[in-house]
């Protein structure tokens, strides 16, 4: 944590400075810049005000995901009930080995 320049912020001042607590076991050389970046700290740490209201294409993206989970529900369901050689693999599914030509060591292909 701490580095050449900022032999003051160990460890133990870091915690401090993230909790919030009294700078006074700061160096009174580093004091200023523990006071800068306790106040960078604060300001960051701030809470947000609460939301009001729906966020701008709330309603559009629920119903866009229901429809999606709706509609691999269903998807799910009639697959389980169509008979077993009529299953088609799921998209994704292993395509099984691929074979090729077989090569010799060379590299060319033998016939």
């Amino acid at each position: 944590m701490a580095d050449e320049q900022d032999k003051w912020l160990d460890r133990g001042t870091a915690e401090r400075l993230l909790r919030g607590e009294p700078l006074e076991a700061v160096d009174p050389s580093a004091r200023d810049q523990a006071e800068r970046l306790a106040r960078a700290l604060g300001a960051l740490s701030a809470e947000a005000a609460p939301a009001t209201g729906e966020l701008p294409g709330e309603q559009a993206a629920l119903a866009a995901f229901r429809k999606a989970r709706e509609a691999a529900g269903a998807e799910r369901t009639a697959a389980a009930h169509a008979p077993s050689a009529a299953r088609a693999p799921a998209s994704g599914a292993d395509a099984g080995p691929i074979r090729g030509a077989a090569r010799t060591r060379t590299g060319i292909r033998a016939t």
